[in-house]
Formats: C-alpha cells, structure tokens, sequence
C-alpha cells in the first residue's frame, strides 16, 4: 500500500493536504516547539546553580552537541520524510520497533508540553496583569489557560499556514520582549565581564552537570519533520529548518546567559536561586515595569507551543494510524482545510480533561510544568540516542560516501546523550518528577514487548509500517 500527497491548483491534493508552508513558517513551527523563551526566564537558574559564571559555555558547548545531532536527523527526514517524523525515520533506518518506540514516546513527550503550555500561559497572562490590576486566583489562570487552547486548536485546524504564521510572529514577539530587556541590561551595565572569560576558575564537575540540564532547552528542532506532507521541497528544506534552528536558538542562549550573568553578578541573589531573573534584573536596573515583558514574552511563548505541538501531535498521529500501529480512526484529514481534524479534537478534549483535573485537585501549576517537562526531556533523549544510532547504520548499509562522518558524530553525541538519560532516571526523582520517570520506563517496555509480540505473531504489521510509505 503506498499513499501520496500532491498539489493541485486548488491548493490541496488528493490526500487533502495543502503545500504551502513556507521555510519561515516551517522554522518558526520548529522553533516555537523548542520554546527558546523559557530558558532566559525560567530554566536558565538550573543551569546557573551549577554552571556559574560559565553558564554560557555550557549552554555553547551543548549547542554544538545538538547541532551534530539535528545534521543525523535531517539525515534521515532527507531519505524519509514524513509528517510521523522518527516514528517513521527510524521504522525504515533500524527497525519497525524502534520506530514505534519513538513514536509513542514522541506523542507522550509531546502532549507533556501540550498539557503544560496553556497553563503557563495563564501563569504568566495572570502576573502580567498584576502590573494593571488586583488580579489573582486560579479561576484566572485556568480560564486563560482554557482561550488558550480553544484559539490555538481552532487555528490549527484552520490550516497549517495560518497556525505556523502565528506560531511564527508571536515566537518573534516573544523574543524581542527578552531582547528588549537584555539590551537594556547591557545599557546600564556594560557588557564586560571579566569572570565569565577566566577560565582558570573553571571546574569541570559542575559544568558537566551544567551541560545535562541544559541539553533539554534545546529539545523540539525534530517537529519540522512533522509538516513534511504540507511543504514542498521537503527534502531540502526540512534538513536545513532542523539545522538553522539549533544554531539560531543557541546563538541566543549563550547571549542570554551571557547577559544574566552578567547582571546577577551585581544582584545579592545568585542567579540560581532566582525563580524570575529577567524579573529580577528589571528591578534591580531601576525599572521594574521592564518585568512585564518578561511575562509577556513567556505568555506568548506558551501560546505558540500549544499551536506548534497541536501540529505536531496530531500529525504523528496521523502518519502513525496511516501505518496500522494505532486506530485507522485518526488517519482522516478535513476536506475543507487538509488539517487532521480528528486528531486536533480528540487532543483538545483530552487536554481540556487535564485542565480541568489540575483545577479540581488543586495541583500547582509548576509542580505539573515540572513532572510533564520530566517526561518530554526523558523522551527527547531516547528519540535523539536512537536517531544517533539509525543514522550510520542506514548510512552503512547503503555504502554512502558519508557514513564515516555519521559515525564520528554518533561516536560524540551518543555517549553524552546516554550520560543524560542516566542521570534522569537514576537516583529516581522525587514526587512529580519520579512518577513521570516510572510512567516513561512503563511506556517504553510496553511498546517494546508489544514490537516483539508482533514480530512473533503479527509479522505482517511489522511489514506494513515499512510498505505505507507516506512521502510528500
């Protein structure tokens, strides 16, 4: 069985699918799932508790190790492009099993970050109009929480042009709003810092717990892969969005932690203490209203992630019930806007499930933020150690001229990655975070064995997520 989407001069194909989503909405797609937002506003103090006056170098060091991974992936989005991303990458590369693994793991991580957005938006909405009026109470964050999403999910079914153009121009709202008081910081002062640069107080235990917590800041590049279906070119393009993405969103993370640094330097709280530094540094300036842009550049941020990761979830989705692995159900696009309509409701309803179960338990907005992040981190790492192994070894198999280049680069990036996800998982977390890390493993075994009943019994599933080859 074999399906393809094509254009028409309609716009659509016959699959429903439009094709019009340009390099900068693809980018903007991409960058709006890695959220470059939160780490100047929120994770940056992790990072700091342990990275010091060389936070930035951890943050640049770990850029570089991301970039050599986005170059494995977009390997493999160039030789397998399709909206189910490593789900399908990795079934065609290593093995079908694998590529269920990433699958299921990518839809969990993902949703983590769907489940968590729209209530940090309304956390942040909520503080931003504190500067205006009296406002407070969980009646506001989760009522914003709730426009949240009805307006991302209705963007989103609405097409994919119109949700990335948003998701594009609100991420470029975000960051300016952080640029803004970046500048300002600077201005007031200066921008030489002399411990940043002496590297002879440099330790090397620390960094190295600087570099794990800030790998995950750079998670979410892999989700252009996801618009394969509704972009042409997709086997330039995407490869490149992956790519530019890693490195434009690091470029901004060693300036942001450059600048932090320097400016807590002449606050009494470290920075690794600080829960809102960009808050802090506005008042420690002489202008505290600069907080505001603070919260607005993360209100907006979580706005763009829910559309991007709606995209996205709802995608692999599709290409997975595509492939026989879930329900036929969700492989079913609206005939009028070629978005996989089903897919967008049932998320929505599930989400708006979560919302309303965080609301009646009463369960603090950064306790979930907390144990879902736990989750999507542990999935990004396994879908970026598996896309370290596919690589070279489809590469291998195909004698090309590049494999030994995708083996040194699995050969520096694969040992760090497993370094990560050994951390993570042991010692097990507390609380939240461990629940989360138990419920990972969980996920993991129950799709491997489930890949390994099929193998046994049901060999010809197997084979089919191999022969539906959905390419645009």
């Amino acid at each position: 069985m074999r399906f393809r989407w094509t254009s028409t001069k309609s716009g659509l194909g016959k699959g429903d699918v439009r094709l019009n989503v340009s390099s900068s909405e693809l980018w903007g797609h991409a960058v709006a799932n890695i959220t470059p937002s939160a780490m100047p506003t929120v994770t940056i103090s992790l990072v700091a508790i342990h990275g010091g006056s060389f936070t930035w170098l951890a943050y640049a060091l770990i850029g570089v190790l991301m970039t050599l991974v986005a170059v494995q992936v977009g390997v493999l989005a160039r030789h397998f492009p399709s909206p189910g991303s490593l789900f399908f990458y990795l079934s065609k590369a290593l093995h079908p099993i694998s590529g269920m693994i990433a699958g299921f793991t990518m839809m969990a991580g993902y949703f983590g970050a769907l489940a968590a957005a729209p209530l940090l938006g309304g956390l942040f909405v909520e503080q931003a109009l504190r500067f205006f009026a009296p406002v407070s109470g969980m009646g506001w964050i989760v009522g914003i929480a709730v426009l949240y999403l009805l307006v991302a999910w209705r963007l989103a079914l609405r097409g994919i042009e119109i949700s990335a153009r948003w998701g594009l121009w609100v991420e470029i709202f975000s960051i300016l709003c952080i640029v803004l008081i970046a500048a300002v910081t600077l201005w007031h002062f200066g921008w030489h810092d002399p411990a940043q640069w002496n590297f002879r107080r440099l330790h090397t235990a620390p960094l190295a717990q600087a570099l794990v917590l800030s790998l995950l800041a750079y998670g979410g590049f892999e989700t252009a892969g996801n618009l394969a279906g509704e972009t042409s070119a997709a086997r330039t393009v995407i490869p490149r969005v992956m790519l530019f993405s890693v490195l434009m969103v690091g470029g901004f993370f060693v300036a942001m932690a450059y600048v932090e640094v320097l400016a807590f330097a002449h606050i009494h709280t470290p920075l690794g203490d600080s829960a809102a530094p960009l808050n802090a540094i506005a008042k420690a300036i002489g202008h505290p209203w600069l907080g505001i842009f603070s919260d607005l550049a993360m209100a907006t941020a979580a706005f763009s992630a829910t559309i991007a990761t709606l995209n996205s979830i709802s995608r692999i989705l599709y290409s997975m019930a595509g492939h026989g692995v879930i329900p036929r159900f969700f492989h079913h696009r609206d005939l009028r806007h070629g978005t996989p309509a089903r897919a967008l409701r049932v998320l929505a309803i599930i989400v708006l499930i979560s919302v309303t179960v965080v609301t009646l338990w009463k369960i603090p907005i950064l306790s979930v933020v907390g144990t879902f992040g736990t989750f999507t981190g542990l999935s990004f790492l396994l879908i970026y150690g598996l896309a370290n192994i596919a690589t070279p070894w489809f590469l291998f198999r195909q004698r090309h001229a590049r494999r030994w280049i995708s083996l040194i680069i699995a050969g520096i990036s694969l040992p760090l990655l497993i370094k990560v996800m050994a951390v993570s998982l042991w010692p097990l977390p507390a609380g939240g975070e461990g629940a989360a890390t138990l419920l990972f493993i969980a996920l993991v075994m129950v799709i491997f064995f489930w890949g390994l009943y099929w193998a046994a019994f049901r060999p010809e599933r197997l084979r089919h997520i191999l022969v539906a080859v959905d390419e645009p």
